[in-house]
């Protein structure tokens, strides 16, 4: 994938997907916010039009129960009564008129007093007779009186009345009338308010229910301007689910199911008692939220129901995300152009790099932008300078550095020759009478000039020195003989001031290098007398197999011997050791020695009780183990460069 595909993948799944789905995450979280709000308001608005119904209510009925204690009605009643009681028993009673027109007077003045509420008011006398009708003419604002010969025989008296003993309006059902809903009212008219018999008329009165709705829905506008419209309306349901009361009042008396569009589940909700909220849609797609609760004392329910996407801001979450989408794509073409030059530079510089790479060092990168890419260019052809200057210099220090690894090599191999010598001319005062002394001191002088020859060879031709081609190849190797002669010319000069002994099976071959395993030999005896030092001490050689395959040797000492962490940590590492005089490459290189022949060197020590190193060889061929390959194979390099095989042990 190119760096444009990523850049513009990074910045459509870092950049635009969070920004969708954060203004998705905003829309989602407003629709909410919004519904939440319009719920609230639309459950205001329905609690507020019961309890403002059930308020009116309460009001008129406070009306009727002091209209039904004034004394004219009872007056009246009670001659009514009178009348009544003289028919029955054949006795002529008074026909006095008064008290009739204070009745009406009195039923008047409530009418006027509350001229658009009730739509009638009708006065029942003894024998359940009505006697006087007052209806109310809105537009001409007089009231009406019916004689009782015209009255009407079907008012809607609750037979109720005649067997209460409390003075209360008595409920009865919401009718349907010429004029809407109409809820009816009978109050118990006593002659006597200190009377406990039954009441001698009543008070029919029939209350529009539509009129305190409308004012109702009028007070509602008036207080936060809400109205109800298209977007809203208030509905009324008794409890067959017939409309008595709709803002739209084309619907009434109508099942709310199928005069509302939509409104079935919620009709089917609403039933006597229950509260709540649905939500419901209409055919054309717009989704509404109604919300019901019953109206107290009353067999009815209101609903308040608004339109939850008509509101414009609805669109306010599409248009941003489409806007977001919009700009998101321009930014992309942006990058994209910008990316396309940008890379274009980068060949450009990478083409002039890939050259510098070939070894063009004289290659120069231009670049016209202003932007990284001319950085980049300028750091290329500066390092390109800075390459030329260092392979001049390269060159001029590759002999140097030649000479010092040849010098760390050499001085290795001379120490250890001077070190033999050494021994030989301290024990040649104390021994050269021997004549047994003299011949192994001439032995060990041979030795040790051969030694030196080698090492002035090597010096002579430093090419094959450093390249290791002087090394011999590997083959199987008798080791007795060969450790036999370095104790005879290293550790036998020492023999007057420590034991020296040996345990060696008569033969042990092994595939090695004699000369480099010599050499390993000859370091590690010399080390253990050193680490002896003048105090008389035990060097102990001992030889044989370890298990299949391989064999041992392992030289130990009574010394100084090491603490545990210098063992574990630095023994083995170039330029580290515990001697006064002396670089640290000898141990080191007698083990990158060892395991070049498929072998390894271990090393045990206590401090203050002597050191043990214990060099395993294979005494088989190793597979994959040639000559060119045990002494070609990559080592380890000291600081001067030099490779550890290449130098010799001390």
């Amino acid at each position: 994938m190119s760096i444009r595909a990523k850049l513009l993948l990074v910045f459509i799944v870092l950049g635009l997907v969070p920004v969708l789905l954060l203004s998705l995450g905003y829309y989602r979280s407003g629709t909410r916010a919004v519904e939440r709000l319009l719920r609230d308001d639309v459950t205001y608005r329905a609690a507020h039009t019961a309890g403002a119904l059930s308020r009116m209510l309460a009001d008129r009925e406070i009306g009727l129960s002091e209209l039904a204690r004034t004394r004219a009605l009872h007056d009246y009643l009670r001659e009514q009564q009178t009348q009544v009681e003289a028919a029955a028993t054949n006795t002529q009673a008074s026909t006095a008129s008064s008290s009739a027109d204070d009745a009406r007077a009195t039923l008047e003045s409530f009418v006027r007093a509350n001229p658009t509420y009730f739509a009638a008011l009708t006065l029942v006398g003894a024998g359940q007779q009505t006697t006087i009708r007052a209806e109310p003419l809105i537009t001409d604002g007089v009231v009406v009186f019916k004689p009782s010969e015209v009255l009407a025989k079907n008012v809607p008296l609750d037979e109720r009345v005649w067997t209460t003993r409390e003075q209360r309006p008595l409920r009865g059902a919401v009718t349907r009338a010429p004029f809407g809903a109409a809820l009816n009212y009978t109050v118990p008219v006593f002659a006597d308010e200190s009377a406990t018999d039954k009441p001698t008329g009543a008070i029919v009165a029939e209350l529009k229910l539509d009129v305190l709705l409308d004012r109702i829905e009028a007070e509602q506008t008036d207080t936060n301007g809400a109205r109800a419209d298209a977007q809203r309306f208030v509905v009324v349901l008794d409890r067959s689910g017939q409309i008595i009361y709709h803002t739209n009042r084309a619907l009434k008396y109508n099942p709310a199911a199928s005069a509302i569009p939509g409104f079935a589940p919620v009709a089917q909700a609403i039933r006597p008692g229950a509260r709540g909220a649905e939500f419901f849609t209409t055919p054309n797609g717009a989704r509404w939220l109604a919300v019901y609760q019953p109206i107290e004392n009353l067999d009815l329910s209101v609903a308040v129901a608004a339109n939850t996407t008509s509101a414009g801001w609805q669109l306010i979450g599409p248009i941003g995300i489409g806007l977001t989408i919009l700009l998101a794509l321009a930014a992309a073409v942006i990058l994209t152009i910008i990316l396309q030059r940008t890379a274009q530079r980068i060949n450009r510089v990478a083409a002039a790099a890939a050259e510098i790479a070939a070894g063009n060092l004289e290659q120069r990168i231009h670049v016209k932008s202003t932007d990284e890419t001319r950085l980049l260019a300028e750091s290329f052809n500066l390092m390109s300078d800075r390459l030329r200057e260092h392979i001049a210099r390269e060159a001029e220090s590759k002999q140097f550095q030649s000479f010092l690894r040849l010098s760390a090599m050499l001085t290795h191999d001379l120490k250890n020759a001077i070190t033999g010598l050494s021994f030989l001319v301290n024990n040649m005062e104390r021994q050269f009478h021997r004549a047994e002394f003299r011949e192994d001191a001439i032995s060990s002088l041979r030795a040790a000039t051969d030694k030196l020859r080698a090492i002035v060879a090597r010096l002579n031709e430093p090419v094959r020195t450093l390249s290791g081609e002087y090394r011999h190849a590997i083959r199987e190797t008798d080791l007795v003989p060969l450790i036999r002669r370095v104790l005879t010319t290293t550790a036998e000069p020492a023999a007057a001031l420590h034991q020296i002994e040996s345990k060696l099976p008569d033969s042990l071959s092994a595939y090695v290098d004699g000369e480099r395993i010599e050499r390993v030999l000859d370091n590690l005896i010399i080390n253990a007398l050193e680490a002896m030092g003048t105090k008389q001490g035990r060097l102990t050689v001992t030889a044989g197999t370890e298990g299949e395959g391989q064999v041992f040797i392992s030289v130990c000492d009574t010394g100084v011997g090491m603490t545990e962490e210098f063992v574990r940590t630095r023994l083995f590492r170039p330029f580290s050791t515990t001697k006064e005089k002396g670089i640290g490459l000898g141990l080191y290189t007698c083990r990158e020695i060892v395991a070049a022949h498929g072998g390894r060197l271990d090393a045990q020590s206590k401090l203050g009780a002597g050191t043990c190193f214990r060099v395993v060889l294979p005494s088989m061929p190793v597979k994959g183990l040639s000559a060119p390959a045990a002494v070609r194979s990559p080592q380890p390099t000291n600081a001067q460069g030099a490779s550890a095989v290449d130098q010799a042990p001390r």
